[in-house]
């Protein structure tokens, strides 16, 4: 009974992903990200590649949205916008108040005018914009306005970037509310991807790193390499000819929970072998292990936190006892209790 009010507790562990025919999941505000069309998971992973060969910015990025997130997140549900919003500001300013080319400027990147008609001061000696709850409701005030006007987050993430104005324009002349098949300026075209690349590599990482050969997005093999060529698109007309369907609902997927007791490693490097001995009878991938069986698998330090590879891809995962992915680097010098929880066969 404890196990099933756990699992209960935990799915939302794996909903809100879509889950694709190929086994991909990924979204963005519940908006499927069509990864079962080439030309997309092959653009989304040039993004991703591009994030990892420039990798040593993520841990700072990492632990300044730590920061900032606990204060944003509140703003966007008070709004009732999709937590998703807040890896805009990760894409607009990595959580700086630089002034842009054109002069954007604060975390949300807003031009004088739109801050001005959002009700901020915008003066020489004084700049809302720099202000970050008063700049993030400003925001929100914007992000609502332009979805009641294109009625699709993915849109309306687009119009953040190239304006609302201009993301109706472009609907109306190519007869598509399809942000992935529209084609757009070359920023705006990559703005989506930017911002899932940064959502995958935050909250799924260990589908990524390059000491765990899986590359979730591969045809072929669920042990294709993340650094494995992509095949080139032979033009972005090509790319943007792809027709698809934005704003289905995602499948939610229901996850089993499994105790377990993490070995304790005290002299623990990275790439080193974690071992996890099962509280509980273990079945996922079609694979049956019993309780009381140690497995193990290649541990790796992200944002100081150790991500295992359990050799069943995105299906099992390793978390810490409050559902979180990986567990902290102290936890595994000291050993304890922790969780495995996979998607329901």
């Amino acid at each position: 009974m404890i196990n099933y009010l756990r699992s209960i507790l935990f799915v939302s562990f794996f909903c809100g992903c879509f889950l694709s025919s190929r086994g991909q999941m990924v979204d963005f505000c519940g908006e499927a990200v069509p990864l079962e069309r080439d030309f997309v998971s092959n653009r989304l992973m040039d993004v991703i590649k591009w994030h990892l060969r420039h990798q040593n910015f993520l841990p700072l990025l990492k632990a300044k949205s730590e920061q900032y997130f606990p204060l944003i997140v509140p703003i966007l549900k008070q709004y009732n916008i999709p937590e998703d919003f807040k890896y805009l500001p990760v894409v607009e300013s990595g959580f700086t108040n630089a002034t842009s080319p054109v002069g954007a400027q604060g975390v949300w990147q807003l031009m004088p005018g739109t801050a001005a008609e959002l009700g901020l001061q915008v003066s020489n000696g004084y700049d809302e914009r720099n202000h970050l709850l008063k700049s993030t409701q400003a925001a929100c005030v914007l992000i609502r306005k332009l979805y009641a006007q294109l009625q699709s987050w993915t849109l309306v993430a687009a119009a953040y970037n190239a304006g609302g104005g201009n993301i109706s324009r472009n609907v109306k002349k190519q007869g598509s509310r399809d942000y992935y098949q529209l084609m757009l300026n070359n920023e705006t075209a990559q703005y989506i991807y930017k911002i899932i690349a940064v959502k995958q590599l935050f909250e799924s990482p260990e589908l990524y790193l390059g000491g765990f050969g899986y590359n979730v997005f591969s045809k072929s093999s669920s042990n294709g390499s993340v650094f494995a060529a992509s095949p080139q698109l032979e033009n972005d007309k090509e790319f943007k000819s792809i027709r698809i369907t934005i704003g289905k609902n995602v499948r939610q997927t229901p996850v089993m929970v499994y105790n377990a007791k993490l070995q304790n490693s005290a002299s623990f490097t990275d790439g080193q072998l974690v071992s996890i001995e099962l509280l509980d009878d273990l079945q996922a991938e079609g694979v049956y292990i019993s309780k009381n069986t140690s497995i193990s698998g290649r541990g790796w330090v992200v944002s100081n936190r150790i991500y295992v590879d359990l050799g069943f891809g995105n299906t099992l995962v390793l978390c810490d006892n409050e559902g979180k992915k990986g567990v902290p680097l102290k936890q595994l010098k000291e050993g304890g209790t922790v969780m495995l929880v996979g998607k329901s066969s």
